[in-house]
């Protein structure tokens, strides 16, 4: 195929768990010494969350989409044998199926307890983990960017859910993270903003009266960053499988790449009002879902990623085919909150307990975050 045009520079974050390795419950005792060892191992790349049991991982920054799967290959591995001379596990993962989030504790930083201070349970149970992507975005108003490629967010929340599974239930949905997250300030869909003054005048505005106490904290699931030149990609729920995170960074990259040549979104009223609607869909039925697009029609995620790859047909390539490729490929054959309930519907039919069945949705996730990077970046 012809050479694309070059792709911005991004970055990846994931966010992890730590389990009990016998009851594969979340840990609530962590070592002391379990922070100092990430850091004397992964330096900045590693990075402490809310909850005790919570930690992130931050890539340094990327050109290539090689380069991402390398980094999450290793640094999974990284984190998982720390955790495991700490007789902890890992998991990568929305929200864990069993758990109960009031018996977490919050982690020590003083910036923490503040969080959970002021927003009470809404924060005790926001025991939850997300991907999230920096996209590079110089030499343009970056809101307008975010404007034009917020209509696409659901379709990457669609792709990624991973939280069907809530306090030893099924929620129903299969993003339950974006619900609890919806409880916050300043979290789902982003302010209507027309432009990046606009922004950095609500931001002053909330600074300024102590309605926030960090830039940072206007949290929603497409933003510009308060702190690099990117904007930052907040929605997908946390992947199991590297493939899967690799596949939604690469997707977005290739949408925010379209966005910056797109026409201003005609109508911005009207299109938020379909995006809260397919943001819905989303969440609560994933890949399965009805999307409003252009010309007032109604389609299916299938028909709809077939229009994100004609949107970017500029920037396709070998590489970004095997991602749309990859993204079918998940809506064919189910994203990880159908493939959990996969696994859970066949242990109860090996007739297992529901508990017992539920600790089998944890192995199954486990197996699949020790999956290496596949095809997707050419591996």
């Amino acid at each position: 195929m012809p050479a694309r045009p070059a792709l911005p520079r991004f970055g990846i974050e994931e966010e992890f768990f730590l389990l009990d390795p016998t009851s594969l419950d979340l840990a609530r005792d962590v070592p002391l010494g379990f922070s100092h060892a990430c850091r004397g191992v992964l330096g900045e790349e590693v990075a402490e969350e809310i909850f005790q049991c919570q930690y992130e991982l931050v890539s340094p920054v990327l050109r290539q989409l090689d380069e991402a799967a390398a980094f999450l290959s290793d640094r999974r591995c990284r984190l998982r044998a720390i955790s495991r001379s700490h007789g902890l596990e890992t998991l990568c993962v929305a929200a864990h199926p069993f758990t109960h989030a009031h018996r977490q504790p919050p982690a020590f930083r003083a910036r923490y307890q503040r969080l959970f201070d002021e927003a009470g349970v809404v924060a005790r149970q926001s025991l939850l983990c997300g991907l999230h992507v920096h996209v590079e975005v110089r030499g343009i108003d970056r809101v307008r960017v975010m404007n034009r490629v917020l209509p696409w967010m659901p379709l990457l929340l669609a792709l990624s859910a991973s939280s069907p599974f809530w306090d030893e239930r099924d929620t129903g949905l299969v993003s339950y993270r974006q619900s609890l997250c919806g409880e916050w300030p300043r979290m789902g869909p982003p302010a209507q903003l027309t432009d990046e003054s606009h922004w950095r005048r609500y931001i002053a505005l909330l600074l300024q009266y102590g309605l926030m106490h960090e830039p940072g904290h206007a949290w929603w699931f497409l933003r510009p960053s308060a702190h690099y030149p990117t904007l930052e990609l907040r929605i997908p729920d946390a992947c199991p499988r590297i493939d899967d995170a690799l596949c939604i960074a690469g997707l977005f990259r290739l949408l925010v790449s379209h966005a910056r040549e797109a026409h201003e979104p005609e109508e911005p009223n009207w299109q938020r009002a379909l995006l809260a609607e397919n943001f819905w869909q989303a969440r609560r039925h994933g890949c399965a879902g009805h999307f409003l697009v252009e010309g007032d029609r109604v389609v299916s995620a299938r028909d709809w990623l077939q229009r994100a790859e004609v949107a970017v047909e500029n920037w396709l390539d070998d590489e970004s085919q095997r991602l749309f490729a990859h993204a079918a490929r998940i809506i064919e054959e189910g994203n990880s909150a159908d493939r959990q309930r996969m696994a859970y519907q066949s242990a109860r039919g090996k007739g297992q307990t529901d508990a017992a069945a539920l600790v089998a949705v944890v192995h199954h996730l486990l197996a699949e975050n020790r999956l290496a990077a596949g095809a997707v970046a050419g591996g």
